[in-house]
C-alpha cells in the first residue's frame, strides 16, 4: 500500500539528489530516565534525500508511533516534534539506532537496521 506512494514521492523529488526509502521490522524500545519503560515489535520506514529531507516513522505493535524528522530550518532533528539527536549504539547491537529527546531524558531505539 505504501510502496506505490513512496515510489511516486521518489519520482517527484528526482533530480540531482540521492533519495531513497527503507522499510524493516524489529523491536522498538522506550527508555525514560535510563529505565526501560516499554518494548514491542515495530515497523520502521525511513526516507531521505541527501540534505533536502529526512523522516522516519516507527509504528509499534501496541499502537504507539514515533516520528523523526529534520526541523524545517534544517537546524536539527525532531523526535515527535521535540528537539533531539541520533545515537548509534554499536556496542549493544550493530543494527541498533537510538534517538534522544534533548530536554526530556527520553531515549527511543529500534534494532530494525533501517537508518
Amino acid at each position: 500500500m505504501h510502496k506505490p506512494l513512496l515510489f511516486l514521492l521518489g519520482l517527484a523529488l528526482a533530480g540531482n539528489a540521492t533519495a531513497g526509502c527503507g522499510e524493516g521490522n524489529g523491536t522498538c524500545y522506550y527508555y525514560k530516565k535510563g529505565e526501560l519503560k516499554g518494548q514491542d515489535k515495530c515497523a520502521v520506514t525511513t526516507c531521505a534525500a541527501t540534505d533536502q529531507y529526512f523522516f522516519s516513522t516507527w509504528a509499534w505493535g501496541n499502537g504507539n508511533e514515533v516520528a523523526i524528522t529534520l526541523s524545517e530550518d534544517k537546524q536539527g532533528t525532531l523526535v515527535n516534534g521535540k528537539p533531539g539527536y541520533m545515537l548509534q549504539l554499536p556496542f549493544k547491537d550493530e543494527r541498533m539506532l537510538c534517538y534522544a529527546v534533548e530536554a526530556g531524558d527520553e531515549l527511543l531505539c529500534n534494532d530494525s537496521g533501517v537508518y
